[in-house]
């Protein structure tokens, strides 16, 4: 097959999404397809892989995020001559639309992976005063309309897009991780020693993790508000919060007020690789964000042994089983208990690092590349009919 991915986002920039694209290519390639990604130029990097198209782009004003400049018919030209049989786009903005087109134009399928739930990050435009919950999907509707069939990588994503358009075909598709590049480097205890050194974490310290994005839909306030309580109550236990974000200058100035500097750590951005070590070394991770769509983070921790402490939403009912490799729980307070009872228990956290490293086995690269290719063919053979 020949197929053409459409993203906003692509290397050097590192994301769930990119991760996710990344690895559809390179394990579409291994069986034998011809994968072109179509996506944005990134400043200070230079392209080598022929099969990358990449659009001009100028700065969004949100992180590392940039907007592409369309030249649709250039666009259009390039894909005819690679005889494309097949559009998948993994963005409702610019470049998902080139792909709308595209397929409209050239009379092939088009595919829609959601990744987003747009309506929890509409506070980042205009503090989130002109777009309401209905216009942002609306706009979602106005997008999809007329596409072939929907991805949706969680039960929750399934759930939104068929309450969107009911008429619209919507197969489940978990996210997966590429355990041999996400465990590249075996984790040394000298390189555990070493972080633990630099953030200062003695050997005794029980580690709580939380790694993502440090913004407000990810209800880190929150997270640090139901941590509090365990921390005061127990010295040996901190938690560290792995990434950047809008959100990260509020939490640190909290912390100074609660005089927890010793026991909440913030890393900033840190590479895959030092994720991976942080993982090894931490005890539970845990969040409280209602607002993922299938989270990668949830994966990553199961692959490297962690119990997940998280509230019970659709994106992760598959990922966390209740009592077996952590907690699935329906308030804030209800999520303090719970983890406060784990953290304090080696029984527990034994068990449930067990169980969370067997079921993260579900979730490879190979699992989500092979569902993904059988969709491609029901798409085609069912599009070509018509």
């Amino acid at each position: 097959m020949n197929i053409a991915i459409f993203s906003d986002c692509y290397l050097p920039i590192k994301n769930g999404v990119v991760t996710s694209v990344l690895q559809l290519k390179e394990g579409l390639e291994k069986k034998g397809h011809n994968v072109l990604i179509i996506t944005i130029e990134v400043p200070n990097y230079d392209e080598t892989d022929q099969n990358i198209y990449r659009l001009p782009s100028i700065y969004s004003g949100l992180g590392e995020q940039r907007l592409g400049i369309i030249n649709q018919g250039a666009v259009n030209r390039f894909l005819k001559k690679k005889k494309i049989e097949l559009v998948h786009t993994h963005t409702e903005f610019a470049l998902g639309y080139c792909g709308k087109t595209v397929a409209k134009k050239l009379n092939i399928p088009h595919i829609h992976t959601t990744h987003t739930l747009w309506e929890e990050y509409r506070h980042y435009i205009f503090n989130g005063k002109l777009l309401s919950r209905k216009m942002v999907r609306r706009i979602i509707s106005m997008f999809l309309k007329n596409v072939s069939m929907i991805i949706a990588p969680s039960i929750k994503a399934k759930k939104y897009n068929e309450e969107l358009f009911p008429e619209i075909p919507v197969e489940i598709v978990n996210n997966g991780i590429d355990v041999t590049k996400f465990k590249a480097k075996e984790v040394t205890d000298e390189d555990i020693n070493t972080l633990k050194k630099k953030y200062e974490i003695e050997p005794t310290d029980k580690l709580l993790i939380f790694v993502g994005r440090i913004g407000k839909e990810k209800r880190v306030g929150e997270l640090l508000d139901s941590v509090i309580p365990i921390i005061e109550k127990d010295k040996k236990i901190k938690i560290i919060f792995v990434g950047d974000g809008p959100a990260l200058k509020d939490l640190k100035t909290r912390v100074k007020e609660f005089d927890l500097i010793k026991n909440v750590i913030f890393t900033g951005f840190v590479s895959w690789d030092t994720v991976h070590i942080l993982y090894s070394m931490s005890n539970v991770f845990v969040t409280l964000s209602l607002s993922e769509v299938h989270p990668m983070t949830l994966i990553e921790a199961s692959m490297c042994g962690l119990p997940l402490v998280v509230r019970k939403d659709d994106s992760c009912l598959d990922l966390v089983e209740h009592d077996v490799n952590g907690y699935l729980n329906e308030t804030d307070a209800e999520f303090t208990k719970n983890l406060d009872r784990l953290i304090h228990d080696d029984y527990l956290l034994k068990k449930f690092s067990y169980a969370s490293f067997e079921i993260s086995k579900r979730f490879t690269a190979e699992n989500h590349v092979n569902q993904i290719e059988n969709i491609y063919k029901k798409v085609l053979e069912e599009f070509n009919k018509k």
